[in-house]
């Protein structure tokens, strides 16, 4: 009985790193402060941080947290593992500083831990308050023409959440990297976070876990909310989202990977689609001139833009309501009417 009051109680550390933009840190640790009782040590790794931002951090939370801050920009593997060495606790929650913790958050994935014996824990990933990210993940493989290819999936992915839901807890293939609880020796003992590795690290981590034969599990107790970026706001994240999502590196990360594992990551070729898409939420002109004049240019162009291309398709758009009106579409209640 003792000891599992002792390991209940046990402090953990938290450890935020920094993932596309530093203007999200503050907000995620005043979540961190508000929505955890549990005893902890907060820990923040960034790199090539911003003097301006930096001074404030220190100002802000000098007393309440530890601050490493490297001089250039750091691989956020780097970052993970710079904070897990810097960790005196059993175990760490790595979180990106992008990540927003709901109440209650941190003692499921501990009760979890004891009594599964999960090396690695996930919680529930939302990326709108009523919308999921992710509710643990499975690992899609396949052989083409004696080439074998992977598949992220995202369980769950974008459907409504509220109170009352059916997910249960159970085992994962890989844990989505915007949080996860580790076992620090472990983690890194085993190379958990690859540094050679830009993007797709939550698939590199799910295999080392599962090659060591060791458990992960989801906990649907634990609910944080994911900042899913929309575009680049702010000029101080320019320079840091143009090298973190620099479209050759990742490349690299990728033939590391397929090297690594014999798996080809870019699903059917459809990946680079997928980042040049992301790419775009910095537009050109902040790309050249990375201030804030240059992100208002750019954001108003993209109003215009969208505005054109609204009024070249809205003659298809009346066809199409006028269609869906005959099917009888608008007989349905709206989801807003249901809630009600």
């Amino acid at each position: 009985m003792s000891d599992n009051l002792n390991q209940a109680n046990e402090r953990c550390s938290i450890i935020v790193v920094q993932r596309d933009r530093f203007s999200t840190t503050e907000k995620c640790i005043d979540h961190i402060l508000q929505n955890t009782p549990e005893p902890y040590d907060l820990i923040v790794v960034f790199g090539g941080t911003p003097q301006r931002i930096e001074t404030n951090l220190r100002n802000r939370y000098g007393s309440k947290a530890k601050f490493i801050f490297e001089p250039n920009f750091t691989n956020p593997h780097k970052a993970r593992n710079i904070g897990l060495r810097a960790a005196a606790t059993r175990f760490a929650v790595v979180m990106d500083n992008d990540v927003y913790v709901r109440p209650g958050w941190l003692a499921p994935l501990l009760e979890c831990q004891r009594e599964t014996g999960a090396s690695m824990v996930t919680p529930l990933i939302l990326e709108t308050e009523k919308m999921i990210h992710a509710a643990g993940n499975g690992f899609y493989v396949t052989q083409d023409w004696g080439r074998t290819y992977g598949f992220k999936e995202l369980r769950y992915y974008q459907k409504i959440y509220s109170e009352g839901t059916n997910l249960k807890r159970e085992r994962t293939d890989y844990g989505e990297l915007h949080c996860q609880l580790v076992e620090v020796e472990l983690a890194l003992r085993l190379g958990i976070y690859d540094e050679k590795l830009q993007d797709l690290g939550e698939c590199d981590s799910g295999l080392t876990w599962k090659k060591a034969g060791l458990e992960m599990w989801f906990e649907p107790r634990s609910v944080v909310l994911f900042d899913h970026p929309i575009t680049v706001t702010h000029p101080d994240d320019v320079r840091y989202f143009i090298w973190r999502w620099n479209m050759k590196t990742i490349f690299e990360g990728y033939q590391h990977f397929e090297k690594k594992w014999g798996i080809d990551m870019t699903e059917y070729h459809t990946f680079q689609e997928w980042l040049l898409k992301w790419n775009k939420k910095l537009g050109f002109f902040p790309r050249i001139f990375p201030y804030a004049w240059a992100l208002w240019l750019d954001l108003r162009l993209k109003q215009v833009f969208g505005l054109l291309i609204k009024l070249i398709l809205s003659p298809l758009s009346l066809w199409n309501r006028f269609v869906a009106w005959k099917l009888g579409f608008y007989g349905w209640p709206r989801y807003e009417e249901r809630s009600q």
